[in-house]
């Protein structure tokens, strides 16, 4: 699946932020009930009594550093005016070895905040990260070892049918963005489909977007496929306005790519770092901002291209 970007630009010294890694993060934060199914129903985990659910805060502030850190976003169960149970969920894209530090200092610090139990979940869009994120984290300490619960593409449910998810259908974005393109593609994104229309009108037209960028190709084809199939004309009709309309906005973004990777090449002949046909081809042919990015910071750094790309 390819990642586009959000036309957010900031200078090459500082990654993009892509649509992908947001959107399970919108996700969860228009509907609550979303971490829960996560945590409770793909990871088996329980959850102790609660009464509500509300937004923490996910910054993590630590006396011995000036600057501050965010983790992606905290869920937290009260029971009454108590807090009970802080989720803090991640989105992790590939591998990163700060995070086998940050990780265990989110969970010490949210724990000290809220004086309850805290849990882990990293989502993870491809299963390489997923092994990754899975493996123990040893902190040093007697029996303190910390193993985040992860969510990789096999544990995204196969949703062929709206009512499955009935009050979290944001479970059928996340189903059609992991299975959109697969064997059941079809009826995913014909539940997917239906899902948008028992939302408000709001967030059917936020998911719209969301899913025009972060959908594969087929997964697409396959949703205009269900939108010109539609018996209902003025449904049909606003559903097609709208991907046009989004059409339009990922052209753009197709230039933007094209121009990170005009810089990028400009900038590793400055550098005199040669390239084949071959890599300039995989240059060039990215429509992914952030990776684009990736390695336009790489280039600054390396001093040859099989090491821009390790």
């Amino acid at each position: 699946m390819s990642l586009r970007g959000i036309g957010f630009d900031r200078t090459y010294g500082e990654l993009v932020i892509t649509y992908e890694h947001e959107t399970p993060l919108r996700l969860l934060q228009d509907n609550p009930k979303l971490a829960t199914e996560l945590y409770c129903d793909l990871l088996g985990q329980r959850l102790p009594d609660y009464t509500e659910v509300r937004p923490g805060s996910e910054a993590i502030t630590r006396l011995d550093r000036p600057e501050k850190e965010d983790c992606d976003g905290v869920e937290v169960y009260y029971h009454g005016e108590e807090p009970v149970f802080a989720l803090i969920y991640e989105l992790q894209r590939k591998p990163d070895k700060d995070k086998l530090f940050v990780w265990p200092d989110y969970l010490i610090s949210i724990r000290s905040r809220l004086r309850c139990p805290v849990a882990l979940v990293v989502i993870c869009p491809n299963e390489r990260t997923a092994r990754w994120a899975a493996e123990p984290i040893e902190t040093g300490h007697l029996a303190f070892t910390l193993v985040p619960f992860v969510i990789g593409p096999d544990l995204i449910p196969i949703i062929t049918s709206a009512e499955q998810v009935r009050g979290v259908e944001q479970m059928a974005l996340l189903s059609g963005m992991t299975h959109g393109d697969g064997e059941h593609g079809a009826a995913v994104m014909a539940a997917l489909y239906e899902a948008l229309w028992i939302l408000p009108e709001h967030l059917r037209q936020k998911y719209t977007r969301i899913a025009n960028r972060v959908l594969s190709e087929r997964a697409l084809e396959r949703l205009e496929a269900l939108v010109k199939s539609d018996t209902n004309e003025e449904r049909k009709m606003s559903f097609i306005d709208r991907l046009e309309a989004q059409g339009e906005a990922k052209g753009e973004e197709k230039g933007k790519a094209k121009g990170h990777a005009e810089m990028l090449l400009l900038i590793l002949d400055q550098r005199g770092i040669a390239i084949d046909d071959t890599e300039r081809e995989r240059i060039t042919s990215c429509t992914d901002l952030e990776q684009l990015q990736y390695w336009a910071t790489r280039a600054f750094q390396v001093d040859s291209a099989e090491r821009l790309f390790s």
